[in-house]
């Protein structure tokens, strides 16, 4: 009779020769990698990509295949392209362990670059920066030109974004961009490792990213030189292959370039071609940036049903993506201190009392952040309310004065004329018709019997703001106001406070109002509530 440890050692046996049978090969997981890519780079479509790419890095570092790392750079590639920004930064930070001198140093500095740029939207902009720095020292080991010029290009044109949303160095978002666009119209078109379509792709973008600078970020704006930039994208766009992501991308730029033109017809035109895109692709937030425009671009045109359709639209979108942001944001924070706690831990695991002050430190460095970050918001409000409590007496002394103020005249203009204008103006303030929505510096010209240049001068020269920025200040000292004064407003959502206002979108109202204030609405409404309420425990104190 055969033993039990001959039977036992039989069995591990045929087991053993069975998983090396159904083992997948290190081959054929390049072979599907390459077979996922080149089907997202024909359809643009990745969101049914995700389970296979999972599935494959798993097996891929259980087996500690080289390929690992290059199945992972793509799985973060398609969470970039869906706005999943928590799992890019997870996936980057499991990725980040297989990293070794056989790794492609183009691969590993997009890796960095795709990182900070989701930290950069979830609002880590301190840890995105390091994230770019990382990407950059890459940059220097590649050894092919195109492929070089190529990264190098990726990296800039994504580098601009942290100034945009850091705010610091405007300009640095101009040259960030302008930079990139050089690097990748170095690449040859000939025998090189770098396709066409991936060249004219970043070309696209840069582009049209460019138009977006020239047109709102940069001020004054200069419109025609942002739709140079974005017609140039359109024509590579038609006369070539691009992806379908950056097409639907570009339609973004251009139904927004429109929009703020005042061509309601293109905007509504490039948006419609951008959704049916987005239906591939399944983007969040361009399917919320078209959904704007189409509901702005229909309300111009007086098509109030399809204008309530899109809105709707929105607001549904609207709610998920906050509620999804919100969870990805607290997520990513809780990852990112547990890792910090971790490499401490490693690193000074025989030093715990070292270990403890640093994270007292830590602790008090974001307490020390949020109390800061408070004090500046509560002396914004303090000053907006003593702003609204003093308006009163302000004016009565402007107009004790008024008369002894010498008036700065346009050398083109005439003192009668001015004077007329500037009496025209302060009616015009006390009517409220600044919260008409399409309100125009041409009308409001024509109402005054005078053309809009002359206006513009006066404005300009009197108020110390273009015309945008007189109404929007008016606009926003009514609404305060009113928040300040009527506990009713306190208690209307921010799109309603937008309509009240004049303003076509609840995001046109926001950026308004916060460069006026230096406070969100919400913040506004917030801390008005408090102050008030701090007021009257006082007189049922006394």
């Amino acid at each position: 009779m055969r033993s039990y440890p001959s039977i036992l050692f039989f069995i591990v046996l045929h087991l053993f020769i069975l998983g090396k049978s159904q083992k997948i090969s290190e081959e054929q997981l390049k072979k599907e990698l390459h077979q996922i890519q080149n089907g997202v780079a024909s359809t643009g479509v990745v969101n049914n990509t995700i389970q296979q790419l999972e599935k494959n890095y798993k097996t891929a570092k259980e087996n500690k295949y080289n390929v690992a790392f290059l199945i992972g750079a793509e799985l973060m590639r398609t969470y970039s392209t869906l706005d999943n920004n928590e799992k890019v930064i997870e996936v980057s930070k499991d990725l980040e362990k297989y990293i070794n001198e056989s790794s492609s140093p183009q691969e590993v500095s997009n890796m960095y670059k795709m990182r900070a740029g989701a930290l950069g939207a979830l609002g880590f902009l301190d840890d995105s920066r390091k994230a770019y720095l990382a990407s950059r020292t890459y940059l220097e080991k590649i050894k092919d030109n195109d492929v070089r010029h190529y990264y190098s290009s990726l990296l800039y044109s994504n580098y601009s974004g942290y100034f945009d949303q850091s705010k610091k160095q405007p300009d640095s978002v101009r040259l960030c961009l302008i930079k990139g666009l050089s690097e990748a119209e170095k690449i040859s078109d000939q025998k090189s490792a770098i396709a066409p379509k991936q060249k004219y792709d970043l070309i696209v973008s840069i582009q049209a990213n460019l138009a977006l600078y020239y047109l709102w970020i940069m001020q004054p704006g200069d419109p025609k030189t942002a739709e140079d930039y974005l017609l140039k994208s359109l024509k590579i766009a038609e006369s070539r292959d691009i992806s379908p992501l950056n097409k639907m991308n570009l339609y973004r730029t251009a139904g927004d370039f429109y929009l703020d033109q005042k061509n309601n017809d293109k905007a509504i035109y490039y948006a419609k071609e951008g959704l049916k895109l987005e239906q591939k692709i399944s983007s969040p937030s361009g399917r919320e940036i078209f959904y704007e425009i189409l509901t702005e671009a229909y309300l111009a045109e007086n098509n109030t049903a399809d204008s309530k359709k899109y809105s709707k639209l929105l607001t549904e979108l609207k709610d998920s993506i906050k509620t999804a942001e919100k969870h990805s944001v607290n997520k990513v924070t809780t990852a990112i201190k547990k890792e910090k706690d971790l490499e401490k831990d490693n690193t000074l695991k025989n030093y715990l009392y070292i270990f403890l002050i640093a994270i007292l430190i830590a602790c008090g460095g974001v307490w020390y952040y949020w109390k800061n970050r408070n004090k500046v918001l509560q002396r914004r409000f303090q000053e907006l309310i003593t702003k609204l409590k003093s308006e009163a007496e302000i004016q009565k002394e402007e107009k004790e004065t008024e008369d002894e103020k010498t008036i700065k005249v346009s050398s083109s203009m005439a003192e009668e004329t001015v004077n007329q204008l500037l009496s025209k103006i302060a009616k015009f303030e006390k009517t409220e018709k600044y919260l008409k929505s399409d309100i125009t510096i041409a009308g409001l010209a024509s109402s005054f019997n005078t053309n809009t240049k002359y206006l513009s001068v006066v404005i300009n020269d009197h108020k110390n703001k273009n015309f945008n920025q007189y109404i929007n200040s008016l606009r926003i000292e009514y609404i305060t106001r009113k928040l300040y004064e009527d506990a009713v407003y306190r208690k209307y959502k921010i799109t309603s406070l937008a309509e009240i206002c004049g303003y076509t979108t609840p995001r046109a109202f926001q950026n308004a109002f916060k460069k006026e204030t230096g406070l969100a609405p919400s913040d506004f409404v917030e801390n008005l509530k408090k102050e008030l309420e701090s007021e009257v425990l006082k007189y049922e104190a006394v």
